[in-house]
């Protein structure tokens, strides 16, 4: 009987960890709310706590650096199979970062909706590194299309209608992109032949030696990844969903679901395509760049905050998709640290403006003044955020940025593009953080005993605490050269 190791045991404890804890959760009768609050943020931080055991007990290297596997339905091929790579132990950082924010930093609308808000925050936590760790194509697929549940219950519990109408939207759009996921699976598994498997490094190995018979497949795939990216055309759910989800749905999609759809890219058309995916990285690019420069421009023109966020982060996403797609199934460094750049800077985006939102009462940058004067300290967290979404130097978000370009320098029309891109989003960016700290101070507003609270200053300056460490020591996250 093989031993099994504390690596093992830890990666395995990643995506169980938070789905025990909202199994305790479920139990709790929904006026315990301050039990129930406690038992979120615990399992919560004890994943996170899970994460950086693993990170520091494994050793930076290419290819696997962790893997557990156990038949499932031999019949069929299908393996459980959780492993990580360099790639998927940074993103499984960066869900659990983020999901612990998300957990501890924000609030549900009602209080009567406590127990479902943790519960469903920690459901999403634990799909979410189920897609990370999944090595098998139908695992992949099922924590896949399994995350959609507790995201529109969360995406759905806002005081208006608004909410129930943006998950409605993202749920339809998503499980049709999916419909044509699961049949290029079945393509994809066909095509590499007897005895069946689903097992990622198998289907690559074979797939190698017979890359005629699947670029069609592929195609099926990236509509569903798209989709996550929100990735223009397939963009229009994300910046409704921003405006009218509560906070903490907005924070989890733009620092989780978001930075996901790109690594699904990475971890499976980078494995079964190679390097030219089979001629769509071209295509891919030119995508990137209409995100990103659409992104951009939107916000460029957006006067609500929300809204002006959520389009600062898909032009973000442009810029990953392009870096991503010039390095697939080689150097992933770029698109990779990219994709966690933005991660990080959208969702401690988020959280700011879910607090100063629903403090001022209003989404409009015009109406939301003077925090400097009586929250210089809040407000000075958050610049780390802006700082990096407008890719000032010493910012996991201009390591990003720079990775991505320099992977783009032999193609100048493209990199001046997203250069142009960049400079858009920073402008919006610094543009309305510099409206909501100066103008008209109202003492009123800023100055209620309840606002803001300890632990939000608190997650908010470790948010910024991580976004200055990987823009000044990038290899700590991945192997980036500094």
């Amino acid at each position: 009987m093989a031993v099994v190791t504390l690596t093992e045991i830890l990666l395995l404890a990643l995506p169980i960890t938070p789905l025990v804890g909202a199994f305790l959760v479920s139990f709790f009768p929904a006026g315990a709310c301050r039990r129930i609050r406690a038992l979120g943020w615990t399992f919560a931080i004890a994943t996170l706590a899970i994460w950086v055991a693993l990170k520091f007990s494994l050793f930076s290297g290419q290819g696997m650096l962790v893997s557990v596997e156990w038949p499932w339905v031999q019949s069929l091929g299908i393996s459980l199979h959780f492993a990580l790579d360099e790639t998927g132990l940074m993103m499984a950082g960066l869900v659990t970062l983020i999901s612990a924010a998300a957990v501890v930093g924000t609030l549900p609308i009602l209080p009567e909706l406590n127990r479902s808000h943790v519960l469903f925050l920690l459901l999403a936590e634990a799909g979410m590194l189920g897609v990370v760790t999944a090595w098998d194509l139908m695992l992949f697929v099922a924590f896949w299309e399994v995350t959609l549940i507790p995201f529109f219950f969360l995406m759905g519990r806002g005081p208006s209608l608004g909410g129930v109408n943006a998950a409605t939207r993202f749920i339809v759009i998503s499980v049709a992109s999916s419909v044509l996921m699961w049949v290029g699976v079945l393509l994809v598994v066909q095509a590499a032949g007897l005895p069946r498997t689903f097992d990622l490094i198998e289907l690559s190995r074979r797939l190698s030696q017979n890359q005629a018979a699947i670029p069609s497949a592929m195609w099926l795939f990236v509509p569903a990844f798209l989709v996550r990216m929100a990735a223009f055309p397939l963009h229009t759910w994300f910046p409704v969903a921003c405006a009218n989800v509560p906070n903490a749905a907005s924070v989890l999609l733009a620092g989780g679901v978001l930075p996901l759809g790109g690594f699904g890219l990475i971890h499976i058309l980078g494995r079964l395509c190679g390097p030219q995916l089979g001629g769509m990285n071209e295509w891919l690019v030119w995508v990137g760049v209409g995100t990103a420069l659409g992104g951009g421009i939107a916000s460029m023109v957006q006067r609500d905050l929300k809204r002006l966020l959520a389009n600062v982060c898909l032009s973000q996403m442009g810029i990953a998709l392009i870096g991503l797609s010039y390095s697939l199934g080689t150097d992933l460094s770029a698109g990779a640290m990219m994709l966690f750049a933005s991660g990080i800077a959208g969702a401690t985006l988020f959280l700011f403006a879910g607090v100063v939102c629903r403090a001022r009462g209003s989404q409009r940058v015009a109406e939301i003044s003077g925090l400097w004067h009586s929250h210089p300290f809040f407000a000075g967290l958050a610049f780390t955020a802006v700082a990096s979404a407008a890719a000032i130097p010493g910012t996991a978000g201009f390591v990003g940025v720079m990775l991505v370009l320099d992977g783009t320098a032999n193609h100048q029309v493209i990199t001046l593009l997203s250069a142009g891109a960049v400079l858009l989003t920073g402008a919006s960016v610094v543009w309305a953080y510099r409206r909501i700290l100066g103008g008209s101070h109202h003492p009123a507003v800023w100055g209620g005993p309840s606002w803001p609270r300890k632990r939000q200053a608190v997650i908010l300056a470790i948010l910024a605490v991580f976004i200055l460490v990987c823009g000044l020591w990038p290899g700590l996250m991945m192997g980036v050269r500094s």
